[in-house]
């Protein structure tokens, strides 16, 4: 545990919370060039990201579900270019939403062939909402399953299997008991992993939080955090409750070569500061596979 709260104070050093203008190199000396705001991918590296869409609404004091907002949204995961990505707070054929298929449209606008995953999870004003994966179709997912999750509002597990690591995406239910007995769950789960397996996503939590109220001490049991966790909250400076995790089993299988929490971004020429773009900042890990 102790460890486990160590690397993620180490990781958030080498991030850099402002984001400037400086390269982050960690584990394996590879590097995130972050001139000019990029985040630029080295070669060969794997990069893999949670960014909840605030139902593509905006964060800018009038929310407005608008085709503006979703494409502002989506142009960040298309600067980003992230192989992997878990989205939270996604809607299906919402009557006062325009009957929007939420996670096709951010799919569409960041002009990446993406495969989309629409876990789909609770009954909403005539349709669904859940969580989301979009995976490029350059990677191989060999097999996906969806598993339900406690929640006072019903949540979501996506499974994502790939030839050498495993994807769990989901967004964690508000309760603390309900985060627990998920953690369980994905524990479960976990022990039963062949290949390196990722838990990644919104998980409405926090290892700095007391026990009582954390899923943390059931998580680490079986997983340490790998992302950048400096803070994912625009309007809660220094709170992260956006991870990317790492299952010990079969960790020796993967370098992480550079994490950030990304508060600017270089977008078609553009610096955009992101606190607008939604109530979450996005958050990735550059992974090697050993």
């Amino acid at each position: 545990m102790i460890f486990n709260l160590l690397l993620a104070l180490a990781l958030s050093a080498c991030s850099g919370a402002d984001n400037n203008h400086a390269n982050a190199v960690i584990d394996d000396g590879s590097e995130i060039i972050a001139n000019d705001y990029k985040y630029i991918k080295s070669s060969g590296d794997i990069r893999i990201m949670t960014y909840n869409s605030f139902y593509c609404k905006a964060n800018n004091g009038t929310p407005t579900f608008s085709d503006e907002n979703t494409h502002r949204f989506a142009s960040v995961i298309g600067a980003l270019a992230p192989d992997v990505v878990a989205i939270q707070e996604l809607d299906s054929s919402c009557v006062h939403r325009n009957k929007r298929y939420l996670l096709e449209e951010i799919s569409k606008y960041t002009g990446i062939d993406y495969e989309l995953f629409f876990g789909s999870a609770a009954n909403f004003d005539g349709g669904r909402i859940g969580c989301g994966l979009l995976v490029k179709r350059s990677m191989q997912v060999d097999d996906v399953k969806f598993t339900p999750l406690p929640g006072d509002e019903p949540r979501m597990l996506i499974e994502a299997k790939f030839p050498k690591f495993t994807v769990f995406a989901t967004h964690m239910d508000l309760n603390p008991m309900n985060r627990k007995e998920s953690a369980k769950l994905i524990n479960n789960k976990a022990k039963k992993s062949v290949v390196p397996l990722f838990l990644i996503g919104d998980l409405n939590d926090s290892p700095t939080w007391k026990p009582e109220q954390s899923a943390f001490p059931e998580l680490m049991q079986k997983f340490k955090i790998v992302s950048d966790a400096s803070g994912s909250l625009p309007e809660q400076p220094g709170v992260t409750i956006d991870y990317v995790l790492l299952g010990q089993q079969h960790a020796e299988k993967i370098a992480v070569t550079g994490t950030h929490v990304v508060r600017r971004l270089s977008v078609k020429g553009e610096q955009l500061d992101l606190s607008t773009a939604s109530d979450h900042y996005p958050v990735f890990a550059d992974i090697r596979l050993k």
